[in-house]
């Protein structure tokens, strides 16, 4: 109700109440930087671990099937690409559970939860069926953006098999930032870990082709094989939900009357569902950005011929799975910068986020050690195919120059998103990606003559950028009145 209220407030009320929130802070008792390393750690571990464990899917779906030909993984690489584009979009929409549930949390009010969380399922079930939607539409997509036609045509097969687990996907997100908002991060965590030990094994029988049961199924059936497990992860957490947190009394208000839950679902979350989409929107944005620009370098790498479109897949594997780190570490300083908004300590938002983004730098950096390293080695991960090994080699090796960027970039928009300050960043990811990063890879990679690794150069001058802004972004804005959303 104190939301709502403040919500209803005019400008001067609200500033007021900002104001008033301002005073009290600073008679807050301040925590030291090393209470903030450790919560932040100890917050952040399960939760890096669960989103790895999304991205070591695509990791071993990757891996495997380039055990099935190289020519495999690139359909892979066009098919996967956009469709993961579309699920990292949706996922930063509904990443505004969590800013709304730790605040509420933060707030004492533990009541809200299940209304925040029902309106954050309608979200994830509309945007999972669009996404199925727009698979549906791939090859002719992929056609008029010019790429190879049996490229194109497999890649295809590959979206529409990717597509109809979006929506399952999706729910197990709603239901996994919910549960690592409230203090259950290692739910989300456990599912993820079953769910990686069943693809590795499903695979090996539909993909490779172990045990001679199935003919090797390829990239078609490493991603309807994950798809499967999207929607099992999601039954999981559900069966969580309902036969933990409700069995313990359900403070969180998780259960509701049939016609709660019809109501909210048909005006996709009432006053509450606005909110999320007041939030959830830019936040949309700001990944799609992002991703849309990965995506767009995969097109460029698709130009540079098979070879080459291979071994930028295989390398933006490794770089997506050491961000997930970085994902993990955002969400935990997302939650922590939350709850310091919602109990009104000023001192705590600022420590909390630049324990975050510190701990996600530090984190990076065996990452990139073992990258400029052993670049053959985590090209030999992926294929056998020497001319795709050479290219791989060089991408793998530039790209450890680039972890704690990442890292660090991913860290601070959490730390941002956590007092729901997503405008600004939005505007600032628009620019380092599409202004700066889009035009010097093409310049680099297709003008220049760096080939596929000008293309992450490229985009690793979009991430300095970012860094660039968004870090004093975060000092200004945690030093001044923060009032919640």
């Amino acid at each position: 109700m104190g939301v709502m209220r403040t919500m209803a407030m005019p400008v001067q009320g609200r500033k007021a109440a900002a104001a008033a929130f301002w005073r009290a802070s600073q008679v807050s008792d301040r925590q030291p930087l090393a209470h903030h390393l450790r919560r932040t750690l100890a917050f952040a571990m399960p939760i890096m671990v669960a989103r790895s464990a999304i991205l070591i899917m695509a990791t071993v779906d990757a891996i495997m099937t380039g055990w099935s030909g190289a020519r495999e993984l690139a359909y892979l690489g066009l098919g996967a690409t956009p469709m993961i584009t579309l699920m990292i979009v949706s996922i930063g929409a509904l990443q505004s559970t969590v800013v709304l549930v730790s605040q509420a949390v933060g707030a004492g009010e533990d009541e809200t939860v299940g209304d925040i969380w029902r309106a954050s399922l309608a979200h994830a079930a509309a945007l999972g069926l669009a996404a199925f939607a727009l698979s549906l539409l791939a090859e002719d997509a992929y056609l008029v953006a010019g790429q190879d036609p049996d490229i194109a045509r497999h890649g295809a097969a590959v979206s529409r098999e990717f597509g109809w687990g979006v929506p399952g996907m999706l729910l197990f997100v709603t239901a996994s930032l919910t549960l690592e908002a409230i203090g259950h991060q290692r739910v989300g965590m456990a599912i993820m870990l079953v769910a990686n030990l069943l693809n590795v094994m499903l695979n090996g029988v539909f993909v490779v082709g172990w045990f001679g049961w199935f003919e090797p199924g390829g990239a078609v059936a490493a991603v309807a094989t994950s798809s499967a497990l999207r929607w099992l992860a999601f039954v999981a957490a559900l069966a969580y939900m309902l036969g933990v947190l409700v069995r313990a009394g359900d403070r969180f208000a998780i259960l509701a009357p049939a016609r709660t839950w019809f109501g909210q679902w048909r005006s996709l979350g009432g006053a509450i569902g606005q909110r999320i989409r007041r939030i959830g929107l830019p936040m949309a944005l700001l990944q799609g950005v992002e991703s849309s620009a990965f995506a767009a370098v995969v097109f460029l790498a698709g130009f540079l011929g098979a070879d080459a479109l291979s071994a930028h897949q295989a390398t933006m594997t490794i770089l997506t799975l050491v961000y997930m780190n970085a994902i993990g570490m955002a969400g935990a300083t997302s939650i922590r910068v939350g709850r310091a908004v919602g109990r009104a300590n000023a001192d705590d938002v600022f420590l909390a986020g630049a324990s975050g983004v510190g701990l996600a730098m530090a984190l990076a950096l065996p990452f990139a050690a073992f990258a400029l390293a052993a670049p053959e080695l985590l090209a030999r991960a992926f294929v056998d195919d020497e001319a795709v090994i050479a290219i791989a080699r060089e991408t793998m090796w530039t790209i450890g120059w680039l972890f704690a960027f990442d890292a660090m970039m991913g860290a601070v928009l959490g730390a941002l998103r956590g007092v729901a300050d997503i405008w600004v960043p939005l505007a600032v990811q628009a620019a380092a990606f599409w202004v700066v990063a889009i035009p010097v890879a093409w310049t680099l990679a297709i003008a220049g003559d760096l080939g596929p690794a000008g293309l992450w150069w490229g985009i690793g001058t979009g991430m300095i950028v970012s860094l660039v802004f968004l870090l004093p972004r975060f000092h200004v804005v945690a030093r001044r009145p923060v009032a919640r959303v």
